[in-house]
């Protein structure tokens, strides 16, 4: 099962002031089944899709960049600058209209507690890419402001490319790993003491 690249959805303000925010919230989809196994195929049936893939888990963002600009004689530069993302998790959660053994139970929530975790691990590297984002946009220079803006976006994607390209290698280790968390190899029928420390 596949993890996805980050979802950006970047939408750009204007203003005269700008704070840096951040909120991050876990979302859930719903998913059923009275056993490892069919918790597994229903993930893989009905979880969001991004791209052609279902996703156990996956990072949406929505980011506002707040800025105004600085006019001199030698040009267009910002005065301030600032992003501010939300972060939601998204990530599965059991209806509850199923009983559960109780190991698997247990093993369902650390599972998705294992899926959480990843998913910060994602919020922490993008949180980076934006404060190098903030950084650089308020050292930039142009002609003009339309000149600005279109170097600070084409920065922008730089950016984004960089850390996409982040997140991509984050996603093979997990991919790798994800295999062998207990609640995975219940639903794959592997030897719970086969396990690697």
């Amino acid at each position: 099962m596949k993890t996805v690249p980050l979802c950006l959805v970047a939408v750009l303000l204007s203003a005269t002031t700008a704070l840096a925010a951040e909120s991050s919230a876990v979302v859930t989809y719903p998913v059923k089944g009275n056993s490892a196994r069919a918790l597994y195929e229903d993930i893989k049936k009905n979880a969001p899709r991004i791209a052609p893939n279902a996703t156990f888990a996956f990072t949406a963002m929505a980011t506002k960049t707040v800025k105004s600009h600085k006019v001199d004689g030698s040009g267009c530069s910002y005065k301030g600058f600032s992003t501010s993302v939300i972060y939601n998790f998204i990530v599965p959660k059991r209806d509850g209209a199923s009983p559960l053994a109780r190991a698997t139970a247990k093993n369902w929530e650390a599972f998705v507690a294992y899926l959480v975790k990843h998913e910060e691990g994602h919020r922490d590297m993008w949180r980076q890419c934006i404060a190098d984002y903030d950084r650089t946009a308020l050292t930039l220079k142009a002609a003009d402001c339309k000149l600005l803006d279109v170097q600070r976006e084409d920065m922008f994607t730089a950016i984004k490319r960089r850390c996409i390209a982040q997140d991509e290698a984050y996603d093979v280790i997990f991919r790798k790993e994800v295999v062998n968390h207990p609640f995975m190899r219940e639903a794959l029928g592997k030897p719970a003491n086969a396990v690697k420390d």
